[in-house]
This record gives C-alpha cells, sequence and structure tokens, in this order.
C-alpha cells in the first residue's frame, strides 16, 4: 500500500516518526511532501501532479530543496492524508472568546450571541477552509488531519503563549465547543469527500490544547536535527501517535 502524507511544516512529526511507522506498518510505503504553511496554502493539483505553479521558480526550487522535488504526482498512491490546515478553527475560537453564548449558563460580561449564530459562524468558518482543501487536491479522496493542537506550554505568559489556544484553557465551555466544532467539521468534510482524521487522544491534555511532552524535540520539517521546541509544531512520538489513527482510518493492520 502506498501512501501520501502531504501537509505544512507539520508533516515533520510524522517525517521523523517514519522509522516507527515503517516497523509498526511494514506493508505501507509512505512519501512525504510539504512546504511552510502559507506557501503551502497556494498549492494546487494539475492534473495528478500536486505541487507550486511550475511558473513559480522560487517556490519550485524551495520545494526541491525540502522534498527533492518541485510537485508531487499523487496518482499511484492508494492514500493520501492533508496535514496542517486548521480548517477554520482559529476563528471559532476567537469568536467563543469575544462572546458569551446567550443560550449557555456562562458570563464573562462579554457582548452576547444566540447560539444558532454561533453555531452559522462557525460552519461558515469551517466551509470556508474546507472547500479551499478540496480546491487544492481536486477530485482525490482525501483524509484530513487537523494542524495538532498546541501544546500546554502554550497558555502561561511567556514568550511561547499563543492566542487563542491559551484563553480556551480556562473557558468554561471549551468541552462543548470542542464537540460541536467537530461535529460540524466532520459533517464539511464528508460532504466533500473528505475523511477526517482526528488528533489521537492520547495526545490531548484538554480542548484545544496538547499534553507539554509531544511538543519537546520537535525538528524543523526541513532540517532535521534542527530543534524547535516551540510547541505548536510536535515531535515523532506525536507523528507516530497521529499515523496509527491515520492507519486505523484506512484499514492497515499494525505487525504485532
Amino acid at each position: 500500500m502506498k501512501v501520501a502524507i502531504v501537509g505544512t511544516s507539520n508533516i515533520g512529526a510524522l517525517k521523523y516518526a517514519a522509522p516507527r511507522i515503517a516497523a509498526l506498518f511494514p506493508d505501507i510505503e509512505v512519501t512525504f511532501f510539504g512546504l511552510p504553511g502559507g506557501k503551502f496554502d497556494m498549492t494546487r493539483i494539475k492534473g495528478t501532479l500536486f505541487g507550486p505553479d511550475r511558473s513559480d521558480h522560487k517556490m519550485s526550487r524551495l520545494s526541491r530543496r525540502v522534498n527533492g522535488t518541485p510537485q508531487i504526482d499523487l496518482a499511484p498512491f492508494d492514500h493520501i492524508l492533508a496535514i496542517g490546515d486548521m480548517l477554520g478553527l482559529p476563528a471559532c475560537l476567537h469568536t467563543a472568546l469575544h462572546y458569551d453564548i446567550a443560550d449557555w449558563p456562562a458570563r464573562s460580561g462579554k457582548p452576547l450571541m444566540s447560539e444558532p449564530a454561533f453555531l452559522s459562524a462557525m460552519e461558515e468558518a469551517i466551509a470556508l477552509r474546507a472547500d479551499h482543501l478540496r480546491a487544492q487536491f481536486g477530485g482525490l479522496p482525501l483524509h484530513a488531519a487537523l494542524a495538532p493542537y498546541p501544546t500546554t506550554a502554550v497558555v502561561p505568559d511567556s514568550p511561547l503563549h499563543h492566542q487563542p489556544y491559551a484563553a480556551m484553557a480556562t473557558h468554561p465551555d471549551a468541552a462543548r465547543i470542542e464537540h460541536l466544532f467537530h461535529q460540524r467539521l466532520i459533517a464539511a468534510l464528508q460532504a466533500r469527500d473528505i475523511t477526517f482524521v482526528a488528533q489521537p487522544p492520547e495526545t490531548i491534555a484538554q480542548p484545544f490544547l496538547t499534553k507539554e511532552p509531544y511538543g519537546i524535540g520537535s525538528q524543523d520539517f526541513r532540517t532535521e536535527r534542527v530543534i524547535l521546541n516551540d510547541h505548536r509544531h510536535m515531535n515523532a512520538d506525536f507523528g507516530a501517535s497521529l499515523f496509527q489513527a491515520f492507519a486505523l482510518a484506512i484499514g492497515a493492520t499494525r505487525q504485532t
């Protein structure tokens, strides 16, 4: 079975877990193709070739340096996993942090928004990014995973502090919001022939935050042994866990 893992810098967690993935799933041949977030966002498929437009020589050179090729032909692959798009989540969290939901009991003195209005805004934010992801890959069947939640290390007011996730750590309705977001995300992706691969529960500390150990020792996907430790990119332990969730979704059998 041939699998392509395609995405932003967040593919690094799986890329550096490749030896473990090969040991656990020896029947799966994995190929990685990634670009930094903003540059990945501009990539599109043409025919079966995915990558920067060949007329963009600067991006093509970057892709060749990172991936060994300016583009990847996705035709030979049995399954494709796209990683790195937040699929509307930051917009949803910012809305949740700026309004109290009138239908829910918690109050913080912020302006009120009805639950139907909140859910409508959530669905709109998801749809915009789901449409973009589908357009990037044309009609190819696709699995997708969100960029990982940052770790709990981003919550304190320090150089790692990262919003809107830090503020969600104390939000009284964080679990409810996470549930509602996943419900609507799964439905939106299914409507576009995309299968959602959720972040593995064992990696999650609380809604919208990853357990801190998974952020320690993360490496730059472009250059091995360049340590990031930014707690927004995850390490190979996280990558191995996410790949196992994906393998389960595609019906692969783990080596015992």
